[in-house]
């Protein structure tokens, strides 16, 4: 296999001031969008209530939304849903734990990131409904303690985040998980301004585009349109942001763009069907596999935006409409820049 080449661009740098679309086009009045979503921080409510009202409050989430409660509870916490008592002694010991008691403490100091979150997720989601009607829409979305096992997940009608997995790389709470678990790059990953991508994502990749089954190039595509919906619904965010970059990482990104296409076409990769290079080039990880060490992870979601986005600015087609254009026609009108 022929060693990617990266090509330093000597005006890189510049590249990362004029990226991001300036465009009025996808502006929407979020006042006149009707759409309500309850915020609830449930694992508050979980850890400072007494039995009495956490009863009350189980089973009041069990009605909206059991599959919820069996994800925030059974599958992130491991609390056994076999007897009440079980359940019960689970929660004590969970929040018994002295770690978990200590992260209970700093989660509480995170007010005013929880409403500010809560204020850009409203608004993105009326705008997703803007500009896709007719998909379903997030009835509530749950601030949780996933004990590290997720970021966003969501349901049919609601979204959990995983507020500890949020408090940054360099928090005394973060730095002290097991590093033969927590890699240097899964801690570098949690920073407070993604939370509002990943909820988006989540949503939009279990809602709104289906999996591909065809090869990589159409699943590239697939997450080149998610990511662009996100980026025109949370236009408040950078582009960096959207797509869970440092700014470094962006900037690698951006400056290689032409030689990462290069090397998809010349190692005949686009049109792929095993499951490995699919893994290669869209999942998490410490770097993208096949490039340099210093590359960021993902840069196939990253393609699959600039191909997307590049195909949005050079033709008259509606975000409702971009959802239903084949991926090889998107793929065909790309111009390498």
């Amino acid at each position: 296999m022929k060693p990617f080449r990266f090509v330093t661009l000597l005006f890189g740098l510049l590249i990362f001031i004029f990226t991001s679309c300036s465009s009025n086009t996808y502006e929407v009045n979020v006042d006149e969008v009707p759409l309500n979503i309850d915020f609830v921080n449930l694992d508050s409510l979980a850890f400072h209530t007494n039995w009495s009202q956490r009863d009350a409050l189980f089973m009041d989430l069990k009605k909206k939304d059991e599959e919820l409660f069996n994800f925030a509870f059974s599958f992130a916490l491991e609390i056994p849903l076999t007897s009440d008592t079980a359940f019960r002694n689970g929660i004590n010991r969970f929040y018994g734990n002295p770690y978990i008691f200590a992260l209970e403490k700093k989660l509480a100091t995170k007010a005013k990131w929880r409403k500010e979150s809560s204020e850009l997720l409203l608004n993105g989601f009326k705008r997703l409904s803007y500009f896709m009607s007719n998909w379903k829409k997030p009835s509530s979305i749950y601030f949780i303690n996933s004990r590290f096992a997720a970021s966003a997940y969501c349901t049919d009608k609601s979204i959990a985040i995983g507020q500890e997995r949020y408090l940054g790389p360099n928090d005394k709470l973060i730095q002290e998980l097991p590093s033969n678990q927590f890699y240097g790059w899964i801690k570098e990953a949690m920073q407070a301004n993604y939370v509002g991508s990943d909820a988006l994502l989540v949503w939009i990749s279990s809602h709104g585009i289906e999996e591909t089954s065809e090869n990589y190039a159409s699943e590239m595509i697939r997450w080149g349109k998610m990511l662009f919906l996100t980026h025109i619904c949370l236009p408040e965010l950078p582009e960096s942001d959207v797509l869970r970059y440092s700014k470094k990482d962006y900037n690698w990104a951006i400056a290689s763009e032409k030689s990462f296409w290069e090397y998809l076409v010349d190692e005949e990769l686009l049109f792929k069907t095993d499951e490995e290079t699919r893994m290669n080039f869209l999942h998490e990880g410490p770097f993208t596999t096949g490039l340099p060490q210093e590359s960021p992870d993902r840069m196939g979601r990253f393609m699959g935006y600039m191909i997307v986005k590049q195909y949005m600015e050079n033709n008259d087609v509606s975000p409702k409409e971009l959802m239903l254009i084949p991926y090889n026609k998107i793929l065909q009108k790309y111009q390498v820049n």
